[in-house]
């Protein structure tokens, strides 16, 4: 089944689906596999429309480094810049140049693409 799950400190905060993986999960829903990852997806809690938008679109840097667990001083450290830097990065609309996102990939273990 494909699905995205996005992490905060570590943990699965949301589950993302297709809408037609969503909607052959409801039609299907006596397929045991599909009722087993739905059983998984219902133990996470819930969370309204607007605080999984906001967390969605949140500054790529700042998702990235939630979903380590990470602050900012400790990805200061990793990236070998000042917690400001980290900081100026997250702001919305950021704009990082090509060494940044290579070295961004590096210390996330993500695609640079992430970070465009």
């Amino acid at each position: 089944m494909e699905y995205q799950t996005i992490k905060e400190n570590g943990k699965v905060k949301f589950i993302v689906l297709p809408v037609n993986v969503f909607n052959r999960l409801i039609k299907n829903s006596g397929n045991v596999s599909d009722l087993e990852a739905i059983e998984l997806a219902s133990t996470e809690p819930l969370y309204d429309q607007e605080e999984a938008e906001d967390y969605i679109f949140l500054n790529p840097v700042k998702r990235e480094r939630l979903e380590k667990g990470w602050t900012q001083t400790e990805l200061a450290h990793r990236m070998k810049v000042k917690q400001s830097t980290i900081a100026k990065w997250e702001r919305q609309g950021a704009v990082y140049r090509n060494a940044t996102r290579k070295k961004f990939a590096e210390v996330f273990g993500a695609p640079e693409s992430s970070f465009i």
